[in-house]
């Protein structure tokens, strides 16, 4: 929140000191020496970091509050975000060793520790600062991270405009790691953040769960139909360490992107968002739609090398049933039902599917590309039954069934089988579906509850999941019910979704040391892929929350 009054700057130094000295006693905080980290900034353009150092915590914040008063006076504009740190757990190493741990993290973007090259602070930077400015780089999410040299050298110059030295990477022998207590100023009041670990510089969460997410589910979905353009495309998405549009495009997350801001309307309606849904919808129609011989199929690709993806037909039925079922408008029931023969041509009397066709010949291009499909495709077609009721579709997700359970597909831990099998135990409460579905998720609880990184498919598969086995233990099967593990599911499901939001969301504490804010305030990143924040982060993410908060109870 912008500081716009003399009066309202003496109360964020009352509450700022307040917050600085408590947190001194309440941490114990009795060091050789403290520093102190204010960013500010407006929401256009990139925080800036001010710091200071001294053995007498009184002197450095003296030097704060006289930092504020300069700053209220030369401009006020620059205090819309307002954070503080107090460094704690400094420790020395050698430039070697810090390499070491950057370069041996497990996933990229995760080394959570500020960085000062000498012992008295004089260039330092937050962890949040390091990233922000790609200090610290991960080209590729399954390849080491590494110290970029020209953007440390840039960003020294940025901060510290007096110091004219080239610093080489290979000449530097020492530096000094370190943590940070932080709060973040919004609503008049400090915002506690969370120090250390994956959640590190995020705000703790204090009230009721729901409510927050609920919150976070309406400030997405603003977010999301603002990335809606005028022609109904959307912007794809960012990397927002330096503000990089991302310029490919992809037919499926359109289409899931569009599915997702409808279902937000089930949690907060918002009947202006429905002329952007609209124009999206007649944007895929219109770039995407092709029939041939009868049968509807979606297009992707370049314009000499365009495909038609079994799991793009399937998603843009998840689009068009949706949006019947939020508005009650069938206009686009006979373009679903034609998508839906285009799916029906791809599976053949085996129930196995041809994932990618040549267009316009319809020859085979690959008979397997990605798992995801196939779940899709069976989705894409109950989700159409439940509409019109044909028994051919039905009859169609059956067969498919038959084949993924004979392939042992429940392997794969795939959410897109998550939610076809909680559907169809709705419409065929068979022992071996129930079966298939509690298999999806057991084995791979472990490795969910372990995982350092906010991948969202992760709830939505728990969540369709808990939505099944819910409805299992009111059926003739109680001891598949006993095997499901109702309640650590529950556990986990509560965990990941506490993880996705202090991980993955660009939360103006985060956001605030980012190229341009206002570009990515309150979307979904995924931070180790450079933070990178696309359409279909924001669909994963909103998909699982909507279903939290409208299905989740412990």
């Amino acid at each position: 929140m912008a500081i716009k009054t003399y009066s309202e700057l003496l109360s964020f130094k009352k509450k700022l000191v307040s917050w600085v000295e408590a947190t001194v006693i309440n941490k114990k905080l009795a060091q050789d020496s403290y520093v102190l980290f204010l960013s500010y900034g407006n929401i256009n353009q990139r925080c800036q970091v001010w710091s200071s150092q001294d053995a007498n915590i009184q002197k450095v914040i003296k030097r704060l509050l006289n930092f504020l008063d300069k700053l209220y006076t030369k401009n006020s504009s620059l205090t819309d975000f307002m954070k503080i740190d107090i460094a704690y757990n400094v420790e020395k190493k050698s430039w070697d060793q810090v390499c070491d741990l950057v370069n041996t993290q497990k996933h990229n973007n995760h080394m959570r520790k500020g960085i000062s090259l000498d012992e008295r602070f004089e260039i330092s930077f937050l962890e949040q600062e390091i990233y922000g400015k790609a200090i610290v780089k991960g080209v590729v999410y399954n390849e080491p991270n590494f110290f970029d040299e020209k953007n440390l050298n840039d960003a020294i110059r940025k901060k510290y405009p007096n110091i004219t030295k080239e610093f080489k990477l290979d000449k530097i022998r020492n530096a000094w790691l370190f943590d940070t207590y932080a709060a973040f100023y919004e609503d008049d009041g400090f915002i506690d953040l969370h120090s250390q670990g994956c959640e590190n510089g995020i705000r703790i969460l204090n009230g009721n769960k729901k409510d927050h997410i609920k919150t976070l589910i309406k400030k997405n979905a603003h977010f999301l139909h603002n990335e809606i353009q005028s022609d109904g495309r959307f912007i794809y998405g960012y990397f927002p360490a330096y503000n990089r549009e991302i310029k490919s495009y992809n037919t499926v997350r359109h289409c899931t992107a569009i599915y997702a801001l409808l279902e937000t309307l089930e949690v907060d309606y918002k009947v202006e968002y429905l002329e952007k849904i609209k124009k999206s919808i007649q944007y895929a129609i219109d770039t995407f739609y092709k029939e041939i011989d009868g049968k509807g199929f979606m297009i992707d690709g370049l314009a000499d090398h365009l495909e038609i993806k079994l799991g793009s037909n399937a998603t843009a039925i998840f689009m068009l049933a949706k949006y019947q079922e939020i508005t009650e408008d069938v206009q686009y029931v006979n373009y679903a039902e034609k998508l839906a023969q285009g799916i029906r041509s791809m599976v053949d009397e085996n129930g196995e599917t041809i994932h990618v066709l040549h267009y316009p010949s319809l020859e085979v291009k690959e008979k397997f590309r990605i798992v995801y499909y196939d779940g899709e495709a069976a989705l894409g077609l109950l989700r159409l039954y439940q509409i019109n009721h044909d028994q051919e579709l039905l009859n169609t997700v059956k067969l498919m069934f038959e084949h993924f359970i004979s392939k042992n597909y429940d392997k794969y831990h795939d959410h897109w089988l998550s939610y076809c099998t909680n559907e169809l135990t709705q419409i065929c409460p068979e022992e071996k579906y129930f079966q298939f579905g509690i298999n999806n998720y057991l084995k791979h609880m472990r490795f969910i509850a372990e995982r350092r990184t906010a991948y969202a498919t992760f709830l939505e598969m728990m969540i369709s999941a808990y939505k099944m086995v819910n409805r299992l233990k009111e059926t003739e099967f109680p001891e598949l019910y006993q095997s499901a593990q109702f309640e650590n599911l529950k556990e986990l499901i509560e965990l990941r979704v506490e993880f996705q939001r202090a991980t993955g969301f660009f939360y103006p504490e985060m956001a605030m040391y980012m190229a341009k804010p206002s570009k990515i305030l309150n979307s979904f990143y995924v931070r180790h892929d450079r933070f990178r924040t696309r359409i279909d982060d924001q669909e994963h993410n909103l998909s699982g929350y909507v279903a939290y908060v409208n299905f989740f109870e412990r």
